[in-house]
């Protein structure tokens, strides 16, 4: 039976147990959660406790639809890098155990303090293949294990342009290296005038390649500033959510960038777009 559309959840950043996130879930109405922090990382120091994790989800109506593995892989530190990598790792090992095969992070930048700040160096050749290197390594390890590896492209790192992730996609073909669809971190301030034609530039560039859809808004200031909640921005949202309903149905949908007790005005908001263009 194709599951109900949309398949609306979100992540589990402000959840430190499984009740908690059960409760959020029902209240909001939503049945899928991107795995994180606390939740997460029980998992990975003792992945025997994934499956529990998953039937209780499961049992309450719940999917894990992705984890949210986000860490830097540029990282000028190389031990930060090494963390990282094996950080990663160990997630796209454990991800099948909790129903899901995949594993989301971003590039990362070259920003000595920051992991969100852009820098000059990102744009390097050096930069470039350092990445090149990191998912040449991860890559396989999600071969391995039948999990995929989405890269969330973002403008203050190192893949910040659509063009920038389809030379890497094409350098590592692999189906088991995919995307997050998220349209809103690629909109510099310069860009926002043309939101809706760079978005279905996206749309359709990268169509086959999405694995799973976040839900937020892009700041008047641009990405580079601000990507808050969904529907308090500038971002042309009809567009996006009718891709969504006539073109990727089957991808689950993440609200991100909000607290828990912002989650049913998001969704109430989500809603009237549904209808209007029903």
């Amino acid at each position: 039976m194709t599951p109900a559309w949309p398949r609306l959840g979100v992540f589990s950043y402000d959840y430190p147990d499984v009740e908690s996130l059960i409760a959020a879930c029902h209240h909001s109405g939503l049945t899928t959660v991107q795995l994180a922090n606390t939740l997460l990382d029980d998992c990975l120091a003792h992945p025997e406790h994934s499956a529990t994790l998953r039937a209780t989800l499961e049992a309450q109506g719940i999917s894990i639809v992705g984890l949210a593995a986000y860490r830097n892989l540029v990282a000028p530190d190389q031990a930060k890098r090494r963390s990282s990598i094996d950080y990663i790792k160990r997630c796209l090992q454990v991800a099948p155990l909790l129903g899901t095969p995949v594993v989301a992070t971003e590039t990362g930048t070259l920003h000595a303090e920051n992991d969100w700040i852009a820098s000059p160096e990102n744009q390097s050749a050096a930069a470039w293949e350092t990445l090149y290197q990191t998912l040449n390594e991860l890559v396989p390890v999600a071969q391995q294990h039948g999990s995929i590896l989405a890269l969330e492209g973002f403008v203050n790192n190192v893949i910040g342009s659509y063009d920038r992730m389809e030379i890497m996609l094409e350098r590592i073909a692999s189906p088991h290296l995919q995307m997050v669809l998220d349209p809103y971190n690629y909109l510099t301030h310069a860009m926002l005038p043309e939101s809706t034609q760079r978005a279905e530039e996206f749309f359709q560039r990268f169509e086959d390649r999405f694995v799973i859809a976040h839900l937020k808004d892009v700041s008047a200031e641009g990405a580079e500033v601000d990507t808050p909640e969904f529907g308090l921005g500038v971002f042309p949202q009809e567009p996006y959510i009718d891709f969504l309903r006539t073109r990727r149905p089957d991808l689950p949908l993440i609200l991100e960038h909000l607290p828990g007790e912002h989650i049913p005005a998001a969704v109430t908001r989500l809603q009237a777009i549904i209808a209007s263009l029903a």
